[in-house]
């Protein structure tokens, strides 16, 4: 693979002009396709149909109210046992961020023409965002200015994210006046205008000859002493790329390369370098990723190395911070966040004394009619001016609380949205770095960026995209043809500057296509997959420069040490194979559309498909495999649609907990020892959907370490594309085919 970098010709003012418009245009289009969606939800669907499909939550109850950053009040919402038998949520599609509306739980939608309550009258029914998710609870933060009166019993229902949409806008203002300021104004100044300028083709991104000098006195230039010595060539390469660039780099991870394990790597690495040769001063990070699984599963390994010699003298106590609450609830993790070093660190005794008056305050109001020392009648509303004064105060000195906690952190997590927060503006860092680049699209990568000084791109063109709901009329068109937004630009030139067709380019593939190759550095030892399960896409998508580690190249489910009895016909049968093919081409196991179209991102919607009897086929396997000694939390099963996941959580997950049955797009980034993919799509006409995307089809079947099970009609999804015909004759001829009408599975 070259890595010869391109110089492209710097783009004109019309060029720039026309490449942040379009950046615009796009995201007022998903805008109002996200608004669009949801209001159709809302207004059409019944609350049962809504919570079928996971965009509400119903039967809630609050179980406490306290007090959080901002003085917001946290509504901790569960299920009663009054009006349930688990106190365990049922699938759903809320996660933290989601701006949210608890009302009153009816089981019927409002009726038509029904005239509605004017802003402020509804005290049953208030707005907020999701703070944290668990499978028994939600707490929703919410800042309401009215007098909060929910009923005993509620509903969750899930709202249009306009917030992330605002930032993103005011993102891209902010960065049109950097690069494009009016005439006659003052230019700009921004310490980062090198990053910029290189991310836009205005200048080209430059590398040092050496890596910059480290504090330790055993690094010599390239010399690196690692703090992990089992790092592979490719990884350390990567490594040495990233420290030499001084504007941007590009760290691209093909399935199991390890690309979170280098990226812990790289991170300790700069904080052992100055900021510069004039300084002992250690860089400050600030580590973005667009969801907030992604960003914890670094955090977790931040924190557990950072308590370790020698990384504890890199990074020690309070020097790592995470904006937000963690999505995996662990009391470590909890630790490092901002909301509770506020209010439990040194400086958070400013805050006690207000956030106690405030607790109890809300407790008082948050007691049930009738209950001793419930609140009544005018009171009420004296309770409430009383929790806005004290909400004002505890702002304030919140304020000086924060800025004292970040001033201490040398490392911030965020998501790639809340990177924009309050709490960091006006805040430069040294580098950001932004993991599952790939997964984000460019206008909100934009917002760390304007943050830092050096960008570091981490993740996998050939995985997932964005997911977008928008359709542009004129995105349909040849690029060549949209004329507005293209206007003086070079089609011609390979490399020139041009605005998106769609806004799943991401930054991370515009970065090569406008400088080639040489912009990144490639992964290439994978410690995941068997050499067979590894060997199609590394192939087809890889250049078939994915290479096996010896330590997993031969591995199969009959190595496991849960494997009692591993002599036996049927343990061989069953559990020697690494990739099965169940194949019900003629079996007439065809797919049921539960709406009228697809189902994106794996959500619970409209027209998601189900297939009952590859759902029998997927129950049958996953249970033999257990009854053989599989772990049944070493299974995933995984499919592209929903309604599937749904059918087969019906099937096993009473039995198997703690087995993992999802979406493509959720399990995205983690693995299993066996996986079972079922495909569903089974038709005369060969349509295969969203099954036709590549990526989503290489993340499915690279999720498995020791076993690859395929459920699904070879003739439908042979028919798909050119891709899924070159799959299905692969696994033809390489997998261990076997019929799907066989009974005896």
């Amino acid at each position: 693979m070259s890595s010869t970098l391109l110089q492209p010709a710097p783009p004109s003012r019309s060029v720039l002009e026309a490449f942040i418009n379009r950046h615009q245009y796009l995201l007022e289009l998903e805008r109002k396709a996200e608004e669009e969606q949801t209001r159709l939800l809302n207004s059409k669907c019944s609350p049962k149909l809504l919570e079928q499909r996971g965009l509400a939550l119903g039967g809630l109850g609050v179980s406490v109210i306290s007090v959080g950053l901002g003085g917001k009040s946290l509504i901790e919402l569960h299920r009663p046992s009054a009006y349930h038998v688990s106190p365990l949520l049922p699938p759903h599609t809320f996660r933290n961020g989601d701006p949210v509306r608890i009302e009153a739980h009816t089981t019927s939608a409002p009726a038509k023409g029904k005239a509605k309550k004017k802003e402020g009258e509804d005290h049953n029914v208030v707005e907020g965002v999701v703070y944290r998710v668990s499978q028994e609870k939600v707490v929703v933060a919410v800042d309401e200015k009215k007098e909060i009166d929910l009923p005993e019993r509620l509903r969750l229902l899930k709202l249009a994210n306009s917030v992330t949409f605002d930032r993103m806008d005011k993102t891209l203002l902010h960065l049109k006046r950097l690069i494009l300021p009016d005439d006659g104004a003052p230019s700009p100044h921004a310490q980062n205008f090198p990053l910029i300028n290189s991310l836009l083709g205005i200048q080209i991104p430059s590398w040092a000859k050496a890596v910059p000098t480290s504090t330790n006195p055993e690094d010599a230039g390239d010399d690196l002493k690692w703090y992990d010595e089992k790092l592979n060539d490719s990884q350390k390469e990567a490594i040495r790329f990233s420290l030499k660039a001084e504007n941007v780099g590009c760290i691209h991870g093909p399935p199991g390369t390890g690309k979170t394990h280098t990226l812990i790597e790289l991170i300790f690495q700069i904080l052992s370098r100055p900021v510069s040769s004039t300084t002992s001063l250690p860089p400050r990070i600030l580590v973005t990723t667009p969801s907030n699984l992604a960003l914890d599963n670094l955090l977790l390994r931040l924190h557990f190395l950072s308590q370790l010699p020698p990384y504890s003298s890199v990074l020690p106590p309070g020097s790592i911070l995470r904006l937000g609450h963690p999505t995996r609830v662990h009391k470590d993790l909890v630790r490092e966040t901002l909301d509770y070093r506020a209010a439990n660190g040194e400086e958070g005794e400013l805050l006690k004394d207000v956030g106690s008056e405030l607790q109890g305050h809300l407790g008082d109001l948050g007691k049930k009619r009738g209950e001793k020392g419930a609140v009544k009648g005018k009171e009420r509303g004296k309770k409430w001016e009383e929790i806005r004064e004290l909400r004002k105060e505890y702002r304030q000195r919140e304020g000086k609380v924060v800025t004292s906690v970040l001033a201490r952190a040398q490392v911030v997590l965020a998501t790639c949205h809340s990177a924009g927060s309050r709490q960091l503006n006006n805040m430069i860092f040294d580098v950001a770095i932004v993991d599952e680049a790939t997964q984000a699209i460019e206008a909100v990568c934009w917002v760390p960026i304007l943050k830092a000084k050096k960008l570091i791109l981490a993740g996998d063109p050939q995985q997932l995209p964005p997911t977008i709901m928008s359709k542009d009329d004129k995105a349909s068109k040849p690029i060549e043809d949209l004329s507005e937004e293209l206007s003086g630009i070079n089609l011609k030139s390979r490399s020139a500057l041009r605005p998106p067709k769609t806004l799943e380019t991401t930054l991370f593939e515009r970065l090569e296509h406008l400088y080639g190759d040489g912009i990144k550095r490639v992964l290439q030892v994978q410690y995941r997959m068997n050499t067979h399960i590894a060997s199609f896409p590394s192939d087809t998508l890889y250049n078939s420069a994915l290479i096996s580690d010896s330590s997993v190249s031969k591995r199969t489910l009959l190595a496991l040490p849960s494997i009692t009895d591993s002599t036996t016909e049927e343990a061989k049968d069953a559990l020697e194979p690494t990739v099965i093919l169940f194949d019900t081409s003629g079996c007439e196991f065809y797919e049921r559309t539960e709406g009228d179209g697809e189902s994106g991102k794996g959500s619970i919607g409209e027209g998601s498909k189900s297939n009952e009897n590859e759902a029998v086929v997927v129950s049958r396997w996953a249970r033999k495999l257990i009854d053989l000694g599989v772990n049944p939390a070493e299974i995933g099963v995984v499919t592209p649609y929903q309604a599937q996941v749904s059918l087969i959580s019906s099937m096993l997950h009473e039995d198997y907990p703690e087995m993992t049955i999802g979406s493509v797009d959720g399990l995205q980034g983690q693995e299993r020892e066996a996986i079972i993919l079922s495909l569903v799509r089974s038709n005369p006409t060969g349509e295969v959907g969203f099954l036709g995307e590549y990526r989503r089809l290489n993340v499915a079947m690279t999720r498995a370490k020791r076993q690859l099970c395929v459920v699904g009609d070879s003739s439908t999804v042979g028919k798909g594309s050119k891709y899924l015909k070159k799959w299905m004759d692969w696994l033809e001829s390489e997998a261990d085919v076997r019929w799907a009408g066989d009974e005896s599975v």
